[in-house]
Formats: C-alpha cells, sequence, structure tokens
C-alpha cells in the first residue's frame, strides 16, 4: 500500500460498526452483568466475581491463540475478516444465551453462568481479536490509523451507549409487563440479531491492504518474551493495561453507584446515555488532538483531565440528579480520549515489532495484548466483587423486582465501597497509564522513520 493511502470513507465507516457489535456486547456485560448476576441471578458478589475471574482467564488463553490462527490464515479474503463473517452467528447467539436465569439453586446458578460466560467469551475471541488485528492489515498511515481509530471508536461508543441505555430500555420500559426475567431474556435476542447485522456489514466492506510474508513464529513464551524485550511494548502495555482496567471497574460499579450511593430512582439510562453521546461528539476534538500535539501529549492532558472528573464522583450528594449530570457530561469528553487514543497507538507496535524483530504478526501481538488485558481485568474485577463482598454489600434474591432490589438498605461501608471504587481506584489506574506513555518512545516522526526503512528493507528483499 503506498505511503498516505486514503481509506475511503464508507470503508472506515464499515469497519467502525463492527465495533459497534463487540461494543454493544461488552457494554451490556461491562455496565449490567455482575450486578445482573448479584441482583437478578441471586448469586453472592464474591461468587459473582469469581464466575468473571474464571471466564476471562479462559478468555485471556483462547485471544492468543485465536491471533496465531488468524496470523496463519491464507485465504482469497484475507486473515482477518473470515473470522469476523463466520464467528458473527455463534457470538450472537451466546450473548442471547447468558441473560437466562435458570430455576435452581445458587449453585446451580453459578456452574450456569461460568459456563455460557466462557462459551460466549470464545465467540467473542473468534471475532474480535481479529477484528481488532484489522486495522494493522488496512493501513500502515499514522494519521489514517488515528483517523480509523476515530472512526471505529465512535462507532464503539454508539454499541457501548446500546449496550449501557439500551438495555433498561428494553428491560424497564419495553417490556417491563412481562417482568424483569423476561425483558432481559428479549433484551439478548435483539442484541445477538443486531451483532450479527453488524458484523456481516464489516466482513463484507472493508479490505486488507498491508501485504505479508510467509513467518515462522515461536512459542508463547518466545514470543511474549521477544515482546517484552522492547521498551516500546512495555510502555504501550502499561499504558493499554492501565487505561483498560479504568474503564472496566468504571462500568462494573456503574449501576451499583447509581443505584445504591446516589440512589437515583427510577430509570438510570439517562445517566448512562449522556456521558456517551458526549463521548461520541467529542471524538473529533481528540483526533484534532491526537494529530496536532502526537499521541502522548494527547492521552497524558485526557487522562488527567478525566481523574480529576471521577474525583468529583466520590462527593456528589445522595439523590443530587443535577450535579450527577453535570458530572456525567464532563465525563463523557474523557470517556472519548480513553477509547481513540490508546487504541490508536497499539497498531503502531506492529511495525515496531517488525523493524527490531524482523517479522510481522499482527494476530500474535493483539492477541498477546488482550491475552494481558484479560487477565488483568479479571483481576480486577474479581476484586470489585471481593471488596463489595466485604463491605457488606447486600444481595437481591433471584425473584426480587429490580425496583425492589433498589430499595434494599445497604450499609455505609458497603456505600462506601462502592464510591470509592467508582470515584477513586478507576483514577488511580489513569494516572499511572499517563505516566506510562509519558514514557513511551513512539513520534510521528520515529515511526514513519521506521516505516522507511521497513519499505526499504521489501525493496532489497
Amino acid at each position: 500500500m503506498k505511503d498516505g493511502y486514503v481509506i475511503p470513507i464508507r470503508e472506515k465507516i464499515a469497519y467502525g460498526i463492527g465495533d459497534t457489535a463487540i461494543n454493544t456486547a461488552y457494554g451490556a456485560i461491562g455496565f449490567y452483568m455482575l450486578w445482573f448476576i448479584v441482583n437478578v441471578g441471586g448469586i453472592s458478589p464474591g461468587k459473582a466475581g469469581l464466575v468473571f475471574m474464571a471466564a476471562r482467564a479462559w478468555d485471556a488463553i483462547t485471544d492468543y491463540l485465536m491471533g496465531r490462527i488468524s496470523d496463519r490464515t491464507r485465504s482469497r479474503w484475507g486473515r482477518r475478516r473470515p473470522y469476523v463473517f463466520f464467528g458473527a452467528i455463534p457470538m450472537g447467539a451466546c450473548f442471547a444465551i447468558l441473560w437466562l436465569v435458570p430455576d435452581t439453586t445458587e449453585t446451580w446458578r453459578f456452574i450456569f453462568y461460568l459456563f455460557v460466560f466462557i462459551l460466549f467469551n470464545t465467540a467473542f475471541t473468534v471475532v474480535s481479536v481479529p477484528y481488532g488485528s484489522l486495522m494493522a492489515e488496512m493501513t500502515q498511515d499514522y494519521d489514517e490509523r488515528i483517523s480509523l481509530s476515530g472512526f471505529r471508536i465512535g462507532f464503539s461508543f454508539v454499541g457501548t451507549l446500546l449496550g449501557a441505555a439500551g438495555v433498561t430500555l428494553i428491560v424497564d420500559v419495553i417490556f417491563s409487563a412481562l417482568g424483569k426475567q423476561k425483558g432481559f431474556v428479549y433484551m439478548g435476542i435483539i442484541f445477538g440479531v443486531l451483532i450479527v447485522i453488524c458484523l456481516y456489514i464489516t466482513a463484507l466492506n472493508t479490505k486488507e491492504r498491508v501485504s505479508h510474508a510467509e513467518q515462522d513464529y515461536e512459542g508463547f513464551f518466545q514470543t511474549l518474551s521477544s515482546f517484552f524485550k522492547l521498551k516500546e511494548f512495555r510502555f504501550t502495555m502499561g499504558m493499554f493495561l492501565c487505561n483498560m482496567i479504568g474503564l472496566d471497574i468504571i462500568m462494573a460499579v456503574f449501576f451499583f453507584y447509581m443505584s445504591d450511593a446516589i440512589q437515583v430512582e427510577g430509570d438510570v439510562t439517562i445517566f448512562m446515555a449522556i456521558p456517551l453521546v458526549i463521548a461520541i461528539i467529542a471524538a473529533p476534538l481528540w483526533i484534532f488532538l491526537g494529530s496536532r500535539l502526537g499521541k502522548r501529549k494527547a492521552y497524558i492532558v485526557s487522562a488527567t483531565y478525566f481523574t480529576i472528573m471521577l474525583v468529583f464522583s466520590l462527593f456528589i450528594p445522595e439523590k443530587n440528579v443535577t450535579l450527577t449530570l453535570v458530572i456525567c457530561v464532563f465525563a463523557g469528553i474523557g470517556i472519548s480520549a480513553s477509547q481513540i487514543i490508546p487504541w490508536s497507538i497499539l497498531p503502531d507496535m506492529i511495525e515496531i515489532d517488525e523493524y527490531h524483530n524482523h517479522v510481522r504478526r499482527e494476530g500474535a501481538f493483539f492477541g498477546i495484548s488482550t491475552f494481558l488485558y484479560k487477565v488483568a481485568s479479571a483481576i480486577a474485577i474479581a476484586g470489585v466483587g471481593l471488596v463489595l463482598e466485604l463491605a457488606g454489600y447486600i444481595k437481591a434474591s433471584p425473584d426480587e423486582t429490580i425496583a425492589a432490589a433498589q430499595k434494599i438498605v445497604q450499609p455505609e461501608s458497603a456505600l462506601l465501597a462502592v464510591r470509592g471504587l467508582f470515584g477513586l481506584a478507576p483514577g488511580i489506574f489513569f494516572i499511572l497509564s499517563a505516566i506510562f506513555v509519558a514514557q513511551l518512545p513512539i513520534t510521528r516522526e520515529r515511526f514513519n522513520q521506521i516505516r522507511a526503512e521497513l519499505e526499504k528493507r521489501k525493496e532489497s528483499g
């Protein structure tokens, strides 16, 4: 592909729509699954945390394997797109099954959610790892990747918005007369179909342009070691992991924070929708700043800003809807950057790795990246469940309505834990991510030098 090649807008849109599917599932699970298992499934917070930890630990293992499989794939449709296409239906179906509530004991419900969550994560991996690798195959241009990342993250916010606000809209409004359990079932079916349609649009309307030679790959530990020898990889992973863990904690605790700490009465859809809508609107701002200041400086600014917004949430009084809405608006700007900039930095590591190790391995890189992320995320979410359990959080029984669950009076220790998990813990991780990115030795000039050297290598054979 020629330097400076501009990807057509329609193809950028088609690529971004794939992240609508991925983040509809990711958003629904991130915002609701822990709360759903505790307050609808009737599982204790500690056991619910174990479900997340075990399922994501398995997910981490399969991510690397899927990356290697897609790296070795050769087809007329490319290395990544076939998996997005053929993995669409299994992912949509497994998502729908997640939201069932078996009429059995707590122990068997625990086993059910563990098994189904592992099944879903496997299907999710088949799609998401090749999809994540696809950007590096579509373009090698530094600025085009910022633009492509902007489209991707813009559509990812649409998916997150659907997964966050759409769940309560479907369960509490459209199907409210049927009861919460059936409402979640219909939500799973509706979103499952949407996931399949979006992934088909991406698979059928994108192109893999970057050429690659046949390569022999090392084993997992040798590959992991070769990546960690690169200081660029170490700092990039530090930034990426801390950023994503911070977001995961926010998502996992958000519903607890709104219903228990702030004690918002009724539908909380608006509080989920506002920051995500603002994040979409703010996307062009961060694309501009990323091009103008460079990705590193833009991310440091955004992480600092986002942390300050989260600290304010520690002090919002109970039932103060106005102040909560104000914080949601300003937090949306930070959410936007926390997605756009890190995901535009990650693909740059493909060329850095190729420059130093003389091998191009997008799948292995994104497989290992998501492996490390999901191990860290599994521990973090399990930690959230454990903190809530130790703080004395009272779970609802499966036969209670959502309204009844929200009326449970939580002890002061539990409320303090919820506020700390929402307003303090993520901010710590965002500051750590900013420290890592400040040390990252990748600039536009350095990246273009590396690309030029790689082109010379190709020309010389």
